[in-house]
C-alpha cells in the first residue's frame, strides 16, 4: 500500500517553524550565558530560560512533525478473533 503524501497545513508549518526558532534561540542563550560566566540567580535564570526554551522548541518540533505524519494511512492488524 502506497500512500500520496499530503502537503503539511499551515498550523503545522508555524508550529515547526517556532519549534526550530526556539530551539537554536535556546541553544545560542544557554551557550552565551556560559561563555560569559553568568554567575548568581541572573545567571542561572538566563540558563534555566535556554533550556527551557529549547524544551519548548524540541516539543513544538515534533508536534508539528507529528500531526503531518498521522494523517497517513497506517496498516493495523486485524480487529477479528484470534483462531
Amino acid at each position: 500500500m502506497t500512500t500520496t503524501p499530503q502537503p503539511a497545513s499551515r498550523s503545522e508549518r508555524i508550529a515547526t517553524a517556532i519549534g526550530i526558532a526556539l530551539l537554536a534561540t535556546g541553544a545560542a542563550t544557554l551557550l552565551l550565558s556560559i561563555g560569559f560566566d553568568l554567575r548568581g540567580f541572573g545567571g542561572g535564570f538566563v540558563q534555566g530560560a535556554g533550556i527551557g526554551a529549547m524544551l519548548v522548541g524540541t516539543y513544538l518540533w515534533g508536534f508539528g512533525n507529528g500531526t503531518r505524519r498521522a494523517r497517513r494511512r497506517q496498516w493495523l492488524p486485524s480487529r477479528g478473533t484470534v483462531e
